[in-house]
């Protein structure tokens, strides 16, 4: 029965992943964009966003930085990135200190500075596709969504770009396939109207939306601003769309080890102790009880012999279901070099699922620096 419901899932945001036209920009509509960064220590990765700005910044965009208490070098790179950006002659980009602690206190405090209709969310980890800003703005203003959901990949596995000190291995790549699998079931299931997760690095909402869901954020959770505004915009029927185009994914980085991996996967998997959606529950409740059946037939497997074909169907018929999403997804995204990766991370992600699931739920999470 687990199973069953598993794939009726997986196929239908396949179908809706497959029936649903890309998004193209017909006519350039521009409305104003009040584009909103936390940053926390992010020395490194930071200057690499801000060349991805300054490459398409227009006086159509305020930039609202917010400075979350970091103890590197992040204020100055925010300060001379404003400078610069004043000497072109663009007065668009402010520099707010977050008088308390945390994404969810920096992300109130920008909002409040914010002054267009619409405010798009980035992580300051992240890098922007060259034209970001002409394609959101051309899809909110087409479409007039409450919230906007976009795509985010993992820098492993996409063409031509190594930053400094960024190495490109097999783990990294396989961060990189199972993080698309979760924004391929994510923009399957928002495509079909019954969104369940999202992503703050590339996320637009009506102003008006936030001011009414600001409270509804879950202070008690360190993480998930993102996907309890979502939950909250779900609840009061508002308008939630997917934006389906290959040139708006924006970028951003796998973690370097595999505790560190641990942790942010139990961090992911912690917010879920708060969350009251429940189609979010319901697929939360089958990923995790398939997952778990298929470590149990593994491990009966080795006393009862009737286990090994259990096993076996389980695993099979997830591996072949996951990529009747997965690969299409891939190729959209640019990611399809990922795709001879999948029968290992099959393998390998049942296990650490429910191990990082479980410490999530009923552990103690560190949040990061």
């Amino acid at each position: 029965m687990i199973l069953l419901l598993y794939i009726i899932f997986i196929l239908v945001c396949a179908f809706f992943w497959l029936k649903t036209k890309k998004f193209s920009v017909k006519k350039e509509q521009k409305i104003p964009l009040s584009v909103v960064v936390c940053c926390k220590n992010e020395q490194e990765k930071l200057p690499l966003l801000l060349l991805s700005i300054e490459a398409q910044i227009s006086e159509n965009e305020q930039f609202i930085f917010v400075n979350d208490n970091s103890t590197d070098n992040t204020f100055s790179i925010l300060n001379d990135f404003k400078i610069a950006c004043k000497a072109r002659n663009y007065n668009n980009v402010q520099i707010v200190q977050n008088p308390l602690f945390g994404k969810k206190n920096a992300l109130k405090i920008a909002v409040k500075s914010a002054n267009s209709d619409y405010v798009v969310c980035i992580d300051a980890d992240c890098i922007l596709p060259k034209n970001y800003f002409s394609i959101v703005s051309s899809f909110l203003s087409e479409n007039q969504p409450d919230l906007m959901i976009g795509g985010v990949t993992f820098l492993a596995g996409t063409k031509n770009f190594s930053p400094l000190r960024y190495t490109n291995n097999v783990f990294q790549k396989i961060q990189a396939l199972e993080f698309a699998s979760l924004q391929a079931s994510g923009a399957g299931a928002t495509l079909a109207g019954m969104p369940i997760m999202c992503n703050g690095a590339n996320l637009a909402f009506h102003r008006e939306i936030w001011q009414k869901a600001e409270n509804q954020l879950v202070e008690r959770e360190l993480s998930g601003d993102d996907v309890f505004l979502l939950h909250y915009v779900k609840k009061i029927g508002g308008k939630i769309l997917y934006l389906k185009s290959e040139e708006s994914f924006v970028t951003t980085f796998s973690v370097g080890n595999f505790g560190e991996f641990l942790r942010q996967r139990q961090r992911w998997a912690s917010k879920a102790r708060s969350y009251t959606d429940w189609q979010t529950i319901f697929t939360a409740f089958i990923v995790f009880f398939l997952n778990f059946e298929i470590i149990f037939a593994f491990f009966a497997s080795f006393f009862i012999p009737f286990f090994k074909t259990v096993f076996f169907i389980i695993f099979i018929s997830k591996l072949l279901i996951d990529s009747i999403l997965l690969i299409p997804f891939l190729n959209f995204s640019k990611q399809k070099r990922l795709a001879k990766f999948i029968p290992i991370l099959s393998l390998l992600y049942p296990f650490y699922i429910v191990f990082t699931a479980i410490l999530g739920l009923f552990g103690k999470v560190k949040w990061k620096n």
